[in-house]
């Protein structure tokens, strides 16, 4: 089924709020209805105050039996009236659709804003791989105005042009149809102009946001890893990447602006070209005696004032295009199908206690059909409370196949089951909740210790938060900070060091009291005391859960229930410590070399 254009598709955020949008509309109607007026009074006042002519027969008819309009200065004073209040009713109206437009887009970008986060985070691991940081913030950060540009720049300012047209060219082609059609000539033109226009528009205004979206993830990228460039004095380097990338911005934006001016001038000589055409045609025939002095300052009123309307078209014309191309970059996230969802018949079992299997797993990154094999026919059945720990060669497939536990992935073919029930219908809230998870690079999120701690569980209490930061042999240093447990961690962390932001991502898993455990490298960054220290804990921590490590320290995992070795994405021996030892493969071999070394 083919999807709807994407105006059409933006629209539909603005059509959910119906009553608001139609109220703005009225509103400025009624200020465009305050501007139409404008001219009609001096023309009553320059016929039929400074002439003789009768009034219109409009205006008698409204008249009525009354003689009042009989009396020059009194159809003076209500001229003069009728024109100061279409003066204070266009400037009022004006600001109140200023104010009432800012408040209901801001709600629209609100809206969108939310959506589009809400389905970022939906977005898998994967995802994040093809896209960069930065151009994902300057989409939901900027891109999400064209919603607001839709409403600001299109609706309203269209829907008012186009209202201010047809009852500016009814009262013209009352006075004189002719004149009023050569005025309406305009439209066609202005049509062929955006025909011509549309799309280097819509190509400038792409490569413009593509550079805009590149030029932001290399910057966020750089000040991420400012420590490092700085520590190999690499900033001239960096420096003449930050300028390719400002001058390639440059460029876009240059060519996008002179496109974009193009059309608007052309727009503008037009309407400014038909004007003078007016003029004149419209000067002959007053010459003439076809229309009076008034009828033709009503004209040249209008046809000043035909240029705002016009002019807002084709701004809104060009605007559209701008917007088409920004929310081309929303829509593509928005209708990204790269997440791991839950099925329509997914439930949440009761409880989890951890009895895991592999069955027959193969799982490659991109797609089955293009991708390779990260691993391979992985068959492993841990019991409920048993820790397992995975060793292997780096680029074995360690770290892809504890990810396939949280549902990072699913697997390319095969199973995975907890407690008998395929990880596909375990609802994933419900699943991820019964994981903890310790990183081999702990991310700490710009909050406190204490908040970091109970990210897990957002309802401990401080003794709860304590206990685990002291299972994790962190309580010590972290009482030892000017703020204790309140002590606000930098937004790179750089305020702690790397055992210590271990250890406080260790005591975050701990908290979360998950019936399954997942430490990634959980103590490389710990001195051997401290690491034993942990694993001592560890063990205390773990006599409940089903546990998986990963560590390259195989001194620590000695007591481990069952260790596996991979290679290649393939499982080649398993057993226990003694075991392996004892078969004299490749994990003897590995353990053997770092007793020596």
């Amino acid at each position: 089924m083919k999807k709807p254009s994407l105006l059409l598709r933006l629209l539909r955020y603005v059509v959910s709020y119906k009553l608001k949008l139609s109220g703005l509309i009225l509103i400025a109607l009624v200020g465009v209805g305050f501007e139409v007026l404008k001219p009609l009074p001096v023309k009553i006042i320059i016929d039929s105050v400074l002439s003789s002519k009768p009034l219109p027969p409009l205006l008698i008819g409204l008249a009525g039996q009354s003689i009042w309009w009989a009396d020059k200065g009194a159809l003076l004073v209500g001229c003069l009236a009728v024109m100061a209040v279409s003066a204070a009713g266009s400037a009022l109206f004006a600001f109140w659709v200023t104010s009432f437009m800012a408040g209901f887009c801001q709600r629209l970008v609100t809206d969108l804003s939310i959506e589009l986060y809400h389905k970022l985070q939906q977005l898998s691991v994967t995802f994040y791989f093809k896209n960069k940081i930065g151009d994902l913030l300057q989409r939901l950060s900027s891109d999400v105005f064209v919603v607001y540009y839709l409403v600001a720049q299109i609706i309203v300012p269209a829907t008012s042009s186009l209202l201010s047209l047809g009852a500016m060219f009814y009262i013209m082609a009352c006075i004189n149809l002719e004149l009023a059609l050569v005025a309406l000539s305009v439209v066609p033109l202005l049509v062929i102009a955006l025909v011509v226009f549309t799309k280097p528009m819509e190509t400038t205004t792409d490569k413009q946001y593509q550079s805009f979206g590149n030029l932001s993830a290399f910057v966020q990228q750089s000040l991420a890893s400012m420590r490092v460039i700085q520590a190999f004095a690499r900033e001239s380097l960096m420096q003449k990447k930050m300028e390719t990338h400002v001058m390639e911005y440059n460029r876009a934006f240059l060519k996008a602006t002179q496109v974009s001016a193009g059309y608007n001038q052309l727009s503008a000589l037009i309407t400014g070209l038909v004007a003078v055409i007016v003029v004149g045609f419209g000067a002959h025939q007053g010459m003439n005696g076809v229309i009076s002095a008034g009828d033709l300052f009503v004209f040249l009123g209008y046809i000043t004032a035909l240029y705002g309307p016009v002019n807002s078209l084709s701004i809104a014309i060009g605007t559209s295009v701008v917007i088409s191309s920004r929310s081309k970059r929303l829509f593509d996230i928005l209708d990204s199908e790269e997440f791991v969802n839950d099925k329509p018949s997914s439930t949440a079992p009761a409880r989890l206690s951890g009895n895991i299997s592999f069955e027959n797993v193969d799982f490659g990154y991109g797609l089955r059909t293009s991708g390779k094999l990260t691993l391979r026919n992985i068959n492993l059945h841990v019991p409920a409370g048993k820790t397992v720990a995975i060793v292997g060669p780096t680029g074995a497939g360690k770290s892809s196949l504890i990810s396939l536990l949280s549902r990072f992935y699913d697997p390319w073919s095969g199973r995975i089951t907890i407690d008998g029930h395929d990880l596909r219908t375990i609802p994933l809230g419900f699943l991820r909740e019964n994981v903890a998870l310790v990183l081999q690079d702990p991310f700490l999120f710009p909050m406190t210790i204490s908040e970091n701690i109970a990210f897990g569980k957002p309802d401990a209490t401080p003794d709860e938060i304590r206990k685990a930061a002291q299972a994790a042999q962190a309580h010590d240093f972290i009482k030892k900070l000017p703020l204790g447990y309140d002590t606000p961690i930098t937004e790179t962390g750089t305020s702690l060091s790397g055992g210590e932001k271990q250890r406080i991502s260790l005591a975050r898993a701990f908290l979360k009291q998950a019936p399954i455990l997942i430490l990634d490298e959980p103590t490389s960054a710990l001195d051997a005391l401290t690491e034993a220290q942990v694993f001592a804990a560890l063990n205390k921590v773990a006599s409940e859960k089903t546990v998986f490590i990963i560590t390259h320290r195989l001194s620590a995992i000695k007591h481990a229930d069952l260790i596996i070795t991979l290679q290649d994405g393939a499982v080649v021996e398993s057993g226990t410590h003694q075991n392996l030892l004892a078969m004299g493969n490749t994990y003897a071999e590995m353990y053997n070399h770092q007793q020596i070394a």
